[in-house]
């Protein structure tokens, strides 16, 4: 057996080399500190070398954008006070970045690089120094689950893991391993390797390092303090055994204390930044987002799990089998089953309820990755019960099955990093289009979800055939009044004055369910304007979006220059308006011109229309 295990050891460490070498030899991006991961960051360069964490001179970071071209709006920090900014994501990641900064700041010193905390230096050091990360989370998962499986089970678990989900492509390729999901995994595969240890021997040096790495994956993404719940009921089977686990913790209640109190720690740590930089120990760092956030009331369960634009079970079939072992787990290992299962089912709630739950630029549900951890453990059940069956047949249909499964993973994962299987606009027809195909059909690229990137005119002329409603059309004969026909020349009744007293027009508004679309819609707004000044001297906005609990989001705003409107005569203007993915279908869109100046704008025949692509 010792011999049987030494060769599982060696075996992986292959694993691991063969992991480096592609690593190493992958594609190395041009600009890794880029997007999410550049907002991570950021604190490392203000502190130790810009000085300014309360980021109080904007030029800093838009030198480097402008350097770098890691972002292109600065949507990771929103004001604070006192003309200060605060960075929209929590600073556990920061610190796990931490040693490779260091490491990258010292190359950089001593190099030709500049020491700017952007240079190819940090990069490397980053990108790199997160793939050790990678090997020690899998080394620790790997001195986990020998305490609790077979040695054969154990290499099964972390093949199929690697291989067989999409882990690899979010831990090795493009620099999706700087990206929380690989931290936030080695961090867990700490938080199953000491509870084993702590329920093994209570002490407090086992009490200490769960309540550090509880802290970091808290202090790196709030929600992760689910992951209290293992230690918690681990080793809890019935309600005797729950009543045993509190004497348990009250006889070592100096360890529970300690651990408590390091998690708070590092939960402080958040807490006093806000405190210095808004004034609050409290703040909400994504603002009012109204676009994106919780709906735990409607979490998007299904889509998560089965659908073909972003589904796990879709693209990381493997994990079906980890969900099937929970039936496992609870027969032949429920000591570990309600702790696991209970800790499960919270956080997926949390990742299902995310609004954008897509996750773009993702293979699969990249949230769900450090879950891996802990879904070893149903995983690894299944395995030993069927393999311990006597029936060869079932053995050998599991393997096909697994097998079978681990290359489809891979061969996907190939698509997508190809840009066969589109980042976040896949659909079931497409999907079936490019199903083993390692290329794309002719024509299959019209079967994915509207591409947003592209302007609502630029889809109107792509060739599809649209057609069109009119939603609402104002001519304002009730509400408006009849313009001095010398100084307005316009003769087919009532117009609506907008000035000091009136800066709004009467808005338009519809909900996004009576828009009655299948997937987007483009809403076109027409209207005959009559400046009686100059675009400049007397602003004048139109204003379009969708509100979500009051607050705007997908708002798109023009202000009519002097090109758009020529003095004392009516204007046509016309803009256009893309739907977004609404976060709720009771949401409702709005439309409106807005005044800013003081002097009269005269508005007429204001027409909404919709246009929708016919299938």
């Amino acid at each position: 057996m010792k011999t049987f295990s030494r060769r599982i050891e060696y075996f992986l460490l292959a694993l691991v080399v063969i992991l480096l070498f592609v690593a190493v030899t992958s594609h190395f991006p041009n600009s890794v500190l880029s997007w999410d991961i550049f907002g991570y960051y950021l604190y490392l360069p203000l502190l130790f070398i810009y000085n300014d964490l309360g980021l109080r001179d904007l030029t800093i970071v838009n030198q480097i954008i402008d350097t770098y071209q890691n972002t292109s709006t600065l949507y990771q920090a929103m004001p604070g006070v006192d003309g200060g900014w605060v960075l929209k994501y929590p600073m556990g990641m920061a610190l796990l970045y931490s040693p490779w900064f260091f490491v990258g700041h010292i190359w950089a010193g001593l190099s030709a690089f500049p020491a700017d905390g952007f240079s190819y230096p940090y990069q490397a050091s980053l990108i790199y120094g997160s793939f050790v990360y990678t090997v020690i989370g899998l080394i620790v998962l790997w001195k986990s689950l020998r305490q609790l499986f077979k040695p054969a089970t154990v290499l099964a678990i972390l093949i199929l893991i690697v291989f067989g989900t999409n882990y690899l492509v979010h831990t090795v390729f493009h620099g999706q391993g700087l990206m929380s999901h690989n931290y936030l995994f080695t961090v867990f595969a700490f938080i199953l390797y000491f509870t084993i240890k702590w329920h093994d021997q209570p002490s407090m040096k086992y009490a200490i390092a769960l309540g550090t790495f509880i802290g970091i994956a808290a202090l790196s993404r709030p929600t992760e303090l689910l992951v209290v719940i293992v230690p918690i009921l681990w080793n809890v089977k019935n309600k005797s055994d729950f009543f045993a686990k509190l004497q348990l913790f009250l006889k070592n209640w100096k360890n529970v204390l300690v651990a408590g109190l390091i998690i708070v720690f590092f939960g402080s740590l958040q807490l006093i930044y806000f405190k210095i930089y808004t004034g609050k120990f409290l703040f909400n760092s994504y603002g009012n987002n109204a676009g994106e956030g919780m709906e735990f009331l409607s979490p998007y369960i299904v889509q998560v799990l089965i659908s073909f634009r972003k589904g796990w079970l879709i693209y990381t079939p493997i994990m079906i089998f980890a969900l099937l072992g929970f039936i496992t787990l609870y027969k032949n290992r429920r000591a570990y089953f309600l702790s696991i299962f209970v800790f499960f089912l919270f956080s997926f709630y949390v990742i299902a309820s995310w609004s954008c739950w897509w996750y773009a630029d993702c293979f699969s549900q990249r949230a769900l990755i450090p879950m891996y951890v802990f879904l070893s453990l149903p995983l690894g059940a299944l395995l030993e019960y069927v393999f311990s069956n006597k029936r060869r047949i079932y053995r050998v249909l599991l393997v096909f099955i697994l097998v079978a499964l681990l290359a489809l993973n891979l061969f996907q994962s190939w698509q997508f990093l190809n840009g066969i299987i589109h980042t976040s606009r896949m659909t079931k027809p497409y999907y079936r289009s490019v199903f083993l195909k390692s290329n794309i059909p002719p024509g299959a690229t019209d079967k994915l979800l509207v591409d947003r990137l592209k302007t609502p005119e630029e889809l109107l002329n792509s060739g599809k055939v649209y057609s069109s409603v009119v939603l609402g059309h104002f001519t304002f004969e009730s509400e408006g009044i009849t313009p001095d026909t010398n100084s307005v020349s316009w003769s087919n009744g009532k117009v609506f004055e907008l000035n000091e007293q009136h800066q709004f027009s009467p808005k338009f508004e519809i909900a996004y369910k009576d828009l009655n679309v299948n997937e987007y819609g483009i809403i076109k707004i027409s209207a005959k304007v009559f400046p009686t000044t100059s675009a400049d001297a007397n602003p004048l906005i139109f204003t379009a979006t969708f509100m979500h609990n009051g607050y705007a989001y997908s708002y798109f705003g023009k202000q009519l220059d002097e090109q758009m409107l020529q003095l004392n005569t009516w204007n046509e203007v016309e803009f256009y308006y893309l739907t977004p993915e609404v976060r709720k279908l009771s949401d409702p869109f709005r439309t409106t011109f807005w005044l800013k100046g003081e002097y009269s704008v005269y508005i007429d025949d204001f027409k909404v229309e919709l246009f929708m692509e016919e299938e």
